[in-house]
């Protein structure tokens, strides 16, 4: 299971104080008691207020300058939406189904304008094509003929709204499609320019991961590095923007199992002598926390299985597998068999297994967990779970071998790998 989504924690504010503009979410009768509102960090989101509801309502009173991509997360029902903010005033109206979001219904106008932008282009991209195929089967005279023809017409016709009073939501939409989209017709120079030359809005965005990748997927193995330095050079390793670049492919390479240049820019980021932004300092410090040879921070558990341990800590064994998995990862699932069967000669050798999971899923957690003979935990908070951010955890399942002072002396990509060096 890939992660697309990253926590990164961050200042938490309870404040009431003047606000430069307002959140205001109308729960109706969803029934949630508190909600955290996150602003965007390029691919992380980073928790900006808690608020408490109050009268059917769960207001943010906002006081920065702040345009750009966020997301509210509801932890009683693990359930999240992101909206866009022009620093001004977001409301929003929720209906609700057995406990669940049903609707979401955006009363600012920008997120309106936000919500049929986004409408069109899916019709653009996922129906428009399929209607094209279909035309030539049908009549041009019968009823259904007529039809199809008068929505290709639409979906072509269709008037871009006017943006020039929403100058993010302008900033988003010309570019989300072009660069995190699939525009064939873009070089490396214009990624190059397009992160260079970007204001805040870019880091705002969310557009920033996937445009990266894109520009990666244009270099060959032979020109990686020289398309990379290239690209760090133009934004400048001294800057914020570049640092944050910086850690974003950092969090790639992880993320894809490039261990040699992520090893290579790792490096490149530990020998900076400037000022590191929070972001950069983040993934250095989240990357030392399970180096090999290093101590594992501690972990409290939450509501652990098959042992009365509070922590990793309290464990006490010769060694100790630690697996970050998740009930929804097929990877996972293909292990959990494997690990079941070794799992009583690890036990007997001295090993015990601590599984650290990303569920969000209370029952299919519990069900899951309750089937397994080791040491399960899970805050239920999938991605936004702490693990996630503490443990450098990029995609599941992910593996770490600790002794019995809780050192890390293995990093195995899979079970297999594991088994080996427990059985040496």
């Amino acid at each position: 299971m890939k992660k697309s989504i990253l926590l990164l924690g961050g200042f938490l504010l309870t404040t009431t104080a003047t606000a430069q503009y307002k959140v205001e979410v109308d729960l109706g009768q969803y029934p949630v008691k508190e909600a955290y509102l996150y602003e965007t960090n390029g691919s992380k989101e980073v928790i900006a207020q808690r608020q408490k509801a109050a009268n059917g309502k769960i207001t943010f009173n906002y006081p920065k300058n702040y345009a750009g991509m966020m997301k509210l997360y509801f932890p009683e029902s693990n359930e999240a939406f992101n909206f866009i903010t022009e620093n001004q005033d977001v409301k929003v109206k929720l209906g609700s189904n057995n406990g669940k979001i049903s609707s979401i219904d955006y009363q600012d106008e920008p997120n309106r304008i936000l919500a049929v932008v986004q409408d069109q282009q899916r019709k653009k991209e996922q129906i428009l094509p399929v209607l094209v195929q279909m035309v030539s089967f049908y009549n041009s005279d019968t009823d259904f003929g007529r039809a199809i023809r008068k929505e290709i017409d639409a979906l072509n016709t269709t008037a871009a709204p006017d943006l020039s009073r929403y100058p993010f939501l302008n900033f988003y939409t010309n570019n989300y499609s072009k660069y995190a989209g699939k525009d064939q017709s873009l070089t490396r120079e214009d990624f190059i320019k397009f992160f260079a030359n970007s204001n805040s809005y870019l880091e705002r965005s969310a557009i920033m991961r996937p445009a990266l990748m894109n520009y990666l997927s244009l270099s060959s193995e032979e020109n990686m590095t020289q398309d990379i330095d290239k690209l760090l050079d133009a934004v400048s390793l001294e800057s914020p923007r570049g640092q944050t670049i910086l850690s974003e492919l950092i969090d790639i390479f992880d993320m894809y199992g490039m261990d040699t240049y992520k090893d290579q820019y790792l490096a490149k980021a530990n020998s900076l002598t400037c000022t590191i932004n929070d972001r950069l300092a983040s993934t250095i410090r989240s990357n030392k926390n399970v180096a090999l040879g290093s101590v594992l921070p501690n972990y409290t558990f939450n509501r652990a299985y098959n042992t009365k341990a509070k922590s990793i800590y309290d464990v006490k064994a010769n060694k100790k597998l630690i697996m970050f998995w998740a009930s929804i990862c097929s990877h996972c699932e293909a292990e959990l068999p494997k690990i079941m069967e070794n799992y009583k000669a690890l036990k007997a050798a001295g090993t015990e297994v601590i599984g650290l999971s990303l569920d969000s899923d209370a029952v299919r957690f519990a069900e899951r967990a309750q089937m397994l003979p080791w040491i399960n935990d899970s805050e239920l908070k999938g991605w936004n779970s702490s693990v996630s951010e503490l443990y450098n955890v990029r995609a599941t399942p992910t593996y770490l071998i600790l002794d019995a002072n809780n050192k890390i002396i293995d990093k195995p990509r899979n079970f297999a790998q594991a088994l080996a060096f427990l059985q040496k």
